[in-house]
């Protein structure tokens, strides 16, 4: 931690470097951002350090940092209004300025940013109307504006935006319509814009915030309004009494309405209305028979909700999970996150005395049975370098396109799953940090387990996404080898002898072959085999600044391809 520490002082020499990756999150950095600071670290790629005490404004100047790729300033103090410079950081993918006190109007200038993915302005004082230039970065992905002051229409060109999966307008005052967007959002967006239109195309969940207000008319009819207020006055003060007495009671129904009514809460669409019976139904009242796997968070059993369509169902380990308002909130985020390689979360059930989880179901089993099956697909080039890169991309996504950003911390073969056609598909992401928030669990608990928790976690509690690459590397190199992580063929080298161990011993001895499983170092390719053991061992280095990172490990995997 950098106590009190200064960002330029931790940042003086950053002009003598090719390029620069900083990651100052969540220190006591204090202090201003002068044009000192923008001049002189030209070559930065990568600036972290949300959650300090960095204060005053963003000087125009930070439009030299021309090969910024990433701007996280979150949870500082930062004021003034958003420079037009920003518009010049081509190379931007996210930009992340949410909980500080910025003001002003969102700049135009941000649309030019065809690269960037990410646009995080929420919880500031940022007024005007919301740029219809934005339709303009065609790669946007999430677009957080909520708990402003921003003020008109949305702009309607949002509907072209093909990639936009994660919108938050809430409690701005915005009027007008909705735009049907491509990748349907929820209504709890759009909630807190009084003067905005009804949304229709989705339903606030059970127990949630209340719905915006209708569009308010006819402004030419006060004089009514008056009268009708006047006379209604004796009525309301005979009412204000009920009122005051009910409030506290309304309350509590709010909170605990959806535990009363055993609402499960929905993300996906779903062929038929869930509720908690028929969901607990459907999996023979979680009946061992319906069970397909345990793990640290909960069993999962499928279940046929209508013939043909079948669900896991997660049951939480309720002393695992304490806190249900946290827990409430936390998985409420989680249901926006969609990816191609992640296992869908359709919808969840929350009460005090059970928890459970819906995920789409997939029918290939998991990656550890693949792993060790011998039916030879597992030792076939194409197949194997397939699922390798499909887990990176699901993992690639969790560490840089998610706001927050989600470190998975328990990556192991059991938790990635497979369809029919071999496509592989993260499951349990996020569920760390459920257990995080819990009232009974320290954040210093490690989640994970052994075999592939990176040591600098097992030893210090540190998280980082540099843990989830590691993990990926086991899993990379049980995916070439066909043994598992703690194979009991390593008991020959002493106790506690894992594959990573085992893997530098070989390549120490100069048999970097006798890693590969016979039949896939006999099919081959060879150089491409051998260049995916190379970035395994890099993944697994002890060494963090050694380990790559996802993206980079992303690139590495398509380059193997070619």
């Amino acid at each position: 931690m950098f106590n009190g520490s200064s960002h330029k002082e931790l940042m003086s020499d950053c002009d003598k470097l090719h390029s620069v990756s900083v990651n100052l999150n969540e220190n006591k950095i204090v202090g201003g951002m002068g044009k000192t600071f923008f001049l002189d670290c030209v070559r930065l790629i990568e600036f972290e350090a949300a959650y300090n005490q960095i204060e005053g404004s963003i000087d125009p100047c930070i439009g030299n940092l021309t090969m910024l790729e990433w701007l996280d300033l979150r949870g500082n103090r930062l004021s003034g209004s958003l420079p037009n410079q920003l518009g010049k950081l081509k190379n931007l993918t996210w930009i992340s300025l949410g909980k500080n006190n910025l003001s002003g109007e969102i700049p135009p200038e941000l649309g030019q940013l065809a690269l960037l993915k990410v646009l995080d302005l929420s919880h500031n004082f940022l007024t005007g109307s919301i740029p219809a230039s934005l339709t303009n970065a065609g790669n946007l992905e999430t677009i957080l504006l909520d708990h402003n002051r921003l003020y008109g229409e949305i702009p309607p060109s949002f509907s072209l935006l093909s990639h936009l999966t994660v919108l938050d307008l809430s409690f701005n005052d915005l009027s007008g319509s909705i735009p049907r967007l491509q990748h349907q959002t929820n209504c709890s967006s759009f909630r807190g814009n009084r003067l905005l239109q009804e949304c229709l195309f989705s339903a606030v969940p059970p127990g949630g915030p209340r719905g915006p207000s209708k569009f308010q008319k006819g402004r030419n009819s006060e004089p009514l309004i008056i009268a009708a207020i006047t006379s209604a006055f004796v009525l309301l003060c005979m009412v204000a009494v009920v009122v005051i007495i009910c409030r506290f009671r309304r309350k509590k129904v709010r909170r605990l309405g959806a535990l009363e009514e055993k609402v499960v809460v929905t993300f996906a669409d779903a062929p038929n209305e869930l509720n908690y019976d028929n969901v607990v139904s459907a999996t023979g009242n979680f009946s061992t028979r319906n069970l397909i796997g345990m793990g640290g968070f909960g069993s999962t059993y499928k279940a046929e909700l209508v013939p043909g369509y079948h669900v896991a169902v997660k049951k939480l380990y309720i002393g695992r999970f304490q806190g249900v308002q946290q827990f409430d909130a936390e998985i409420r985020t989680l249901g926006r996150i969609r990816h191609k390689n992640l296992v869908t979360l359709i919808g969840y059930y929350v009460g005090e005395n059970e928890m459970f989880l819906i995920y789409n179901y997939l029918s290939g089993g998991n990656l550890e049975t693949f792993i060790h099956d011998k039916s030879g697909k597992n030792e076939q080039w194409s197949v194997i370098y397939n699922i390798t890169v499909d887990i990176a991309q699901a993992l690639a996504y969790l560490h840089y396109s998610c706001v927050p950003r989600i470190v998975h911390r328990d990556i192991k073969p059991s938790n990635i799953l497979l369809d029919e056609n071999l496509n592989a598909f993260l499951s349990d992401f996020g569920l760390a940090r459920l257990l995080e928030v819990s009232e009974t669990h320290a954040t210093t608990d490690v989640a994970g387990t052994f075999g592939y928790v990176a040591p600098e976690y097992a030893t210090t509690c540190r998280v980082s996404d540099k843990a989830d690459v590691y993990s990926f590397g086991v899993v990379m190199l049980e995916l070439l080898s066909g043994k598992k992580s703690l194979d009991p063929s390593f008991s020959e080298y002493g106790n506690g002898f894992n594959i990573v161990e085992w893997t530098k011993l070989l390549v120490k001895e100069g048999r970097p072959s006798a890693v590969f499983s016979a039949q896939l170092w006999e099919t081959g390719p060879r150089e491409n085999l051998l260049g995916m053991l190379r970035l395994a061992y890099a993944c697994t280095a002890e060494t963090l600044s050694v380990r790559p990172s996802m993206k980079q490990v992303l690139e590495k995997l398509k380059q193997l391809k070619n």
